[in-house]
């Protein structure tokens, strides 16, 4: 698994993405809106890294063989930053951590998302919901676990990429699992 994206929730996404885009050469790849059914809204940015690759170079910038040697090349995560309105689930979670905000989660991309919920279950790893959230344009499927005590109450993400970028109903279901009921 290598990390796919790290997520933010935060009190102003503008300064936040300024922030990451000055520091870090990273570009925004996609803005969008998620409307929540108690009216609150919450306003996301995926950003590419500044290295980010085409389609067609994707897979032979990943592996290079030498000799009879392989070399893997990891590249940068995407940043996901949102920001929510009064009272949505982001701007909750940003208020319980002072009214900063930070990390959220950490997400890890595998090809094998059945296989590594039902090993890490076997482990006792618990999740924030039952089942896999399927993306319903994009064979993208995600799921959360709880907060991680011996990783400093980090969520995990475990995500199976489709062929697209973020999928706007799968993030809302993934932040409404994060809600407390």
């Amino acid at each position: 698994m290598r990390l796919d994206h790290i997520a933010y929730r935060v009190k102003n996404r503008d300064k936040t993405v300024e922030s990451i885009k000055s520091l870090f050469g990273y570009n925004i790849g996609e803005e969008f809106t998620i409307d929540f059914d108690d009216g609150s809204q919450a306003q996301c940015v995926a950003l590419t890294p500044p290295e980010r690759l085409t389609e067609d170079t994707y897979l032979e910038a990943l592996w290079t063989v030498h000799g009879n040697l392989a070399t893997y090349y990891h590249l940068a995560p995407e940043i996901f930053v949102s920001e929510g309105t009064p009272d949505s689930i982001v701007d909750k979670w940003v208020k319980e951590r002072g009214g900063i905000g930070g990390i959220h989660h950490l997400a890890y991309s595998t090809d094998r998302i059945d296989g590594v919920v039902k090993e890490w279950k076997d482990r006792g790893i618990e999740f924030l919901s039952d089942d896999i959230i399927d993306c319903p344009d994009d064979d993208m499927r995600q799921i959360f676990t709880e907060p991680q005590d011996l990783l400093g109450g980090m969520i995990l993400e475990l995500i199976e990429r489709g062929d697209k970028g973020f999928c706007k109903e799968s993030v809302k279901d993934l932040m409404e699992s994060t809600e407390e009921p």
